[in-house]
């Protein structure tokens, strides 16, 4: 057994590559977060969040869920941060110079404790207190991807997604997805939506077809008891 004391000398080593991946979804967060502010209005507010190693979470205030074309904006506008390579700049203020000079949205996520506040910016996208670990330039954060939304209560959204490692694999699934379901039909990726389309008018009217013979066949007669 060991037995720290005060002044113990200790080694630690750090597991960087899974500290590389949350410290990208810990900032991946905070850009979209912005973004989602800046596209769908002043109203959005952090209502909560989580990072792990396979993906992380954003929940918003918002009055309904968001479309497949507001996700995809989104995700398109999160990417043209990363590759705008922003300074993502870290500093510790007094609680009421950060209040004056950020106003009370800086408790995106709530009131931290302490006389203290450190304060994250990505200059004209968000600023928010936060005390967890991020990367120094958004380019670091890598690709982003979002997975998905959906409506967790009246007025949260909560939004799902990926960033850096995370992100390209899940690109790659979905491009793996899209190559196998092309090879079924013998068609190239970019004819899948319109064969796919074919294929369910095809197999739509052949249910009605033989809805129609099988209203055409002699009923069998019912036995008389």
């Amino acid at each position: 057994d060991i037995n720290f004391r005060e002044g113990s000398i200790v080694n630690c080593e750090l597991d960087w590559p899974r500290r590389q991946q949350l410290t990208r979804h810990h900032t991946a967060v905070h850009i979209v977060n912005g973004v989602c502010r800046n596209q769908l209005g002043s109203h959005v507010w952090q209502a909560g969040s989580e990072k792990t190693l396979e993906k992380a979470r954003l929940d918003i205030t918002h009055y309904q869920n968001l479309t497949k074309d507001e996700l995809m904006k989104i995700e398109a506008l999160a990417n043209e941060i990363v590759l705008q390579a922003l300074p993502v700049n870290k500093k510790v203020l007094p609680r009421t110079q950060a209040e004056q000079t950020y106003t009370m949205r800086i408790y995106q996520g709530g009131v931290s404790p302490g006389n203290t506040v450190r304060i994250l910016e990505i200059p004209g996208l968000d600023v928010e207190a936060c005390g967890g670990t991020h990367v120094s330039n958004t380019q670091e954060v890598g690709p982003i991807k979002i997975l998905g939304s959906k409506r967790i209560q009246d007025g949260i959204i909560r939004i799902e997604l990926v960033s850096g490692k995370r992100a390209i694999e899940e690109f790659q699934k979905s491009d793996n997805y899209l190559q196998q379901s092309a090879q079924v039909f013998s068609v190239l990726p970019e004819q899948l939506p319109k064969t796919c389309n074919r294929f369910f008018d095809e197999w739509k009217n052949q249910r009605k077809e033989i809805g129609k013979l099988k209203s055409q066949l002699p009923r069998p007669e019912q036995k008389k008891g």
